[in-house]
């Protein structure tokens, strides 16, 4: 399994609060970690945890954090030869509040994350023929995303698109999409349908009318719900102690990536990625609470879920 991440990377300043301060509030006591993230980051460990081989394509700014990410993504088994220096801007940052109900907030600097533009995408294109799947998120600049997608689809390579933060998505790059991942607030956005909690099949149908091959809502405690012209597919979520959601997301998207390069898209690769992103969030932090192949297959095991395959 070849996956190439092309994305974000940040240094994650995390306080853990009480609850999320409202505006004009200051929430005193706060507990802070300074942490690795980024969703291009998170996304790539997720994959490589669990057994793929990844390439990680971003670009890192003129501080002390471009060394600390790389020789992290090293430590991870992530190959980091594509990776861009940008001497001119810091490396991306994020400042997230989490609250001990497990809900967050968050606030991005890009940083060096907006330098990867479209040029770069020459120096790559031999990592993209050799890929079984391209993953990519909404935290580097849109015509980067389209120019590598749209290359991608040319190849016959499979794309997963994660458009988060939300953004409008023309009808060429949705065109290019086999795997649209999206939260139900995404989900919305992108299709200009309100979600009224009921209406997941409308909102699913006007994103594949717009292009997408596949469309998978992520819906956070409440499980997945997946649509393309062949079935429907709504997985239920599971009951855990979340303390934090902040990479339940791209954890997901990480684990689908590694399951559907290896067999397709299906029922069983959803619950793949459902089962990671339930551990991801009872644990702090973004990369540190990605799990492991091994934590995937003992969470299973506890919980008598069933896959056909093993990865």
């Amino acid at each position: 399994m070849k996956i190439v991440v092309i994305g974000s990377s940040n240094i994650d300043m995390v306080a853990q609060v009480s609850h999320l301060p409202a505006p004009g509030e200051t929430v005193g006591d706060a507990c802070f970690m300074q942490l690795l993230g980024g969703k291009g980051a998170n996304q790539a460990v997720a994959a490589a945890r669990l057994g793929a081989s990844v390439t990680f394509i971003t670009s890192l700014g003129n501080d002390m954090y471009a060394d600390i990410l790389k020789k992290q993504f090293e430590k991870e088994g992530i190959i980091t030869d594509y990776i861009v220096d940008d001497e001119c801007h810091p490396t991306g940052t994020a400042l997230i509040f989490v609250a001990d109900s497990g809900e967050n907030c968050i606030a991005v600097a890009p940083g060096a994350n907006y330098s990867l533009l479209p040029d770069a995408v020459i120096r790559f294109e031999k990592v993209i023929d050799e890929a079984d799947m391209i993953v990519m998120q909404a935290e580097i600049p849109y015509e980067t995303v389209k120019k590598v997608a749209l290359l991608a689809n040319e190849r016959g390579k499979k794309v997963l698109l994660n458009p988060a933060p939300a953004c409008p998505i023309d009808r060429e790059l949705m065109n290019s999409v086999d795997l649209l991942v999206v939260n139900e607030v995404e989900a919305s956005f992108i299709s200009d349908m309100s979600y009224t909690g009921d209406n997941l099949d409308e909102i699913a149908t006007a994103l594949m009318e717009s292009g997408a091959r596949n469309v998978i809502i992520t819906l956070g405690s409440c499980g997945v719900y997946m649509k393309n012209k062949k079935e429907t597919v709504r997985i239920s979520g599971y009951k855990v102690n979340a303390v934090d959601t902040t990479a339940a997301g791209d954890t997901f998207c990480g684990a689908l990536a590694v399951a559907c390069s290896q067999r397709g898209l299906d029922r069983e690769a959803l619950e793949f990625a459902n089962v990671a992103a339930a551990i991801a969030v009872t644990r702090m932090g973004a990369q540190p609470s990605i799990p492991t192949l091994e934590e995937v297959g003992r969470f299973r095991l506890e919980r008598e879920i069933s896959l056909s395959f093993n990865l």
